[in-house]
């Protein structure tokens, strides 16, 4: 396959007939280019260009190349967008018209080999937490933020990251030419470029062209190059569209991949410096635009205690997984942390637009951690803040959080009520839960055993629940041992905001396969630091009581013996550890990464008929 050859183009603001015009004949004198990525707003700034999206979107107007973009916001961008809003599947590019696809959310996608991240949608700190009204003015919502987080241990690396916004303090250290335009940027857009270490980081939203000279990443041999794009049709001649012709990574040998350019300089959010306090004037926009992240009132600002560059996720959760590695404060200049769910307006600004209606701690006393779970109920994971405090909430079925104990299942992959459910991978069903076919599954027997209920992990399931789950283990041994195999099986659990829904991985192996897997997970282990606690099957009440309210990773071995590591706080693990593990023991590391062998529909249906057969004689649901 040749080298892809892409555009790059900053806010569109609806002016599509200018950006499809100069595309086509850059196109045509330089191309052919594989696709066009636009971050920023690509919908009008007012009414009267709204007429020009629509004849794209009916498809009275031909689109020159397949176009993604992030910017779902502006003039009747929801409308507009409305038909397409519940095609595909999370993460997915979401198909408008021909050629136009919305990157929703956030996740990553392959585009002609080249692994992009993104992150969809403006910042606005309203929005955050309310995933209806994130959704209604085109926001990104702290659940898109967390799913992004969950790639920073996996060991593939992200080709392109397409943010609206710029990232906070981008600028640090740069020895080239800077914008001579304020710029501001956003904090957690900072984080989420430290922890993911693109190669590329193209973003938009503040209307000038820059290129940043390469940064070096802490752990990885690759730089990033952060590219900023101007708005289409400016009357400033800031550059809008951009040509890159990048080699995916995954085609780049380890030494191509490790080339440092001689200008390249230290990471901007590395040591970020806190000694020097900008005054506040400095640090409050002067417009409140619709554009602008940060937006206060500061005719009766006080003067707090401010924290420049501080940990979002600490801030505003109380913990950030990252622990002593973080290269973003959890502290008060003495030392003392930060109050757990404190505002981080008022934290890092030094004031909050909402006042008295903010449901955060506004608070620079350093002392007052003891008090801020006295003034804060902790609001359960995935509840709906309004109805948890008010006991109501006026958004009532629209509203995406839960209205009670129980989470939401709308858009979960596993839940079998959920319309997002894959019902043909599932091969067997009983009381309590269900065996399916894995998405990208290592090999054609990989198989799932899932909890029917909404719950987050095996280890809290009930009783009875775990006595099915039990036998569907016990049949697929006996099924497997019919065919000269052993099975491994893990699970692999992690408490996000969003929630998750428990699944237990069955992968069956060769028998000098299965004599060589405790060395493996016991050597991969070590790599990361940690010894496992060794546990025999009949051992459940323990594992239990072991791995109860923390993050694990748990795999029961062909002789019996199962392997457990309870996370400690802060410490992270590779989202697909075990995975890996196995891909390395099966002779097929390319196969660690589930997205990379993923299979056509027919092909599963095929694969799970095969199953269903074979396996009939051993299901103790007797599935006919």
């Amino acid at each position: 396959m040749s080298q892809p050859r892409i555009l790059l183009c900053g806010d569109v603001v609806g002016r599509l007939d200018q950006l499809f015009k100069r595309v086509a004949a850059v196109n045509t004198a330089n191309g052919p280019f594989d696709a066009l990525f636009c971050v920023g707003q690509f919908f009008p700034l007012d009414e009267h260009g709204v007429s020009q999206v629509r004849e794209y979107i009916d498809g009275a107007k031909e689109i020159p190349l397949p176009t993604y973009f992030t910017g779902n916001y502006g003039e009747e961008a929801l409308q507009l967008l409305a038909p397409a809003k519940d095609r595909g599947l999370v993460s997915e590019p979401v198909v408008v018209s021909k050629n136009l696809f919305w990157l929703r959310g956030s996740g990553v996608v392959f585009v002609h080999e080249l692994r992009i991240a993104f992150l969809s949608g403006k910042s606005d700190a309203l929005a955050y937490e309310d995933a209806k009204l994130a959704a209604d003015v085109g926001a990104f919502h702290q659940d898109d933020v967390d799913a992004l987080r969950a790639l920073a241990d996996d060991s593939q690396v992200i080709d392109l990251f397409l943010t609206n916004d710029w990232p906070q303090g981008v600028l640090s250290g740069s020895k080239g030419e800077i914008p001579s335009e304020k710029v501001s940027g956003n904090p957690v857009i900072a984080e989420l470029a430290a922890e993911l270490r693109p190669r590329y980081h193209i973003a938009g939203s503040e209307g000038v062209f820059f290129t940043r000279e390469p940064y070096t990443n802490q752990g990885v041999p690759h730089v990033t190059r952060f590219v900023a794009l101007g708005v289409v049709g400016n009357d400033k001649k800031q550059k809008y569209l951009h040509a890159l012709s990048p080699t995916p990574a995954s085609k780049l040998s380890s030494e191509e991949l490790a080339v440092t350019p001689p200008n390249s300089t230290l990471s901007p959010y590395e040591n970020r410096p806190s000694s020097k306090k900008r005054p506040l004037s400095e640090m409050i926009p002067s417009s409140q635009s619709e554009g602008q992240f940060w937006r206060y009132d500061t005719s009766d600002a006080k003067k707090t205690k401010r924290v420049e560059g501080a940990c979002f996720d600490f801030v505003t959760k109380g913990s950030c997984a990252r622990g002593d590695r973080c290269k973003f404060k959890h502290a008060f200049e003495n030392g003392v942390l930060i109050p757990k769910r404190s505002c981080y307006d008022f934290i890092t600004k030094g004031s909050c637009e909402r006042g008295s209606e903010c449901r955060y701690l506004h608070s620079s006393d350093e002392n007052a951690s003891s008090t801020a779970a006295d003034n804060e109920q902790q609001l359960p994971p995935g509840s709906c803040f309004n109805f948890f405090k008010k006991g109501s909430c006026e958004k009532g079925d629209d509203c995406r959080f839960s209205h009670s104990s129980e989470r939401k299942q709308q858009e979960c992959w596993f839940c079998l009520a959920s319309p997002n459910v894959e019902t043909h991978l599932v091969a067997s069903v009983g009381d309590h839960c269900y065996v399916a076919l894995a998405k990208g599954p290592l090999m054609d027997k990989h198989m799932l055993i899932v909890p029917i209920e909404h719950t987050p992990s095996a280890v809290c399931v009930s009783r009875e629940v775990e006595k099915e789950l039990e036998m569907y283990k016990d049949s697929l041994r006996k099924f497997f041992e019919s065919q000269g195999s052993s099975i491994i099986i893990f699970e692999r659990y992690i408490n996000i905001r969003a929630g998750t829904h428990a699944h237990v991985q069955v992968v069956p192996v060769s028998s000098s396969a299965a004599e060589s897997c405790r060395e493996a997970f016991d050597a991969a282990a070590s790599e990361l630091g940690f010894s496992f606690i060794i546990m025999r099957r009949s051992q459940s009440n323990d594992l239990r009581r072991l791995l109860d309210r923390v993050n694990y990773f748990v795999v029961e071995l062909p002789d019996g013996t199962t392997l457990a590591h309870p996370c400690a706080a802060g410490e992270k693990m590779p989202m697909q550890f075990g995975r890996e593990v196995l891909a390395g023991l099966l002779g097929t590391p390319e196969k660690t990464d589930w997205k990379a062998c993923k299979l056509t529909k027919d092909e599963e249906t095929k694969l799970v008929e095969d199953f269903k057969h074979q396996f009939q004689a051993f299901d103790p649901m007797q599935y006919p």
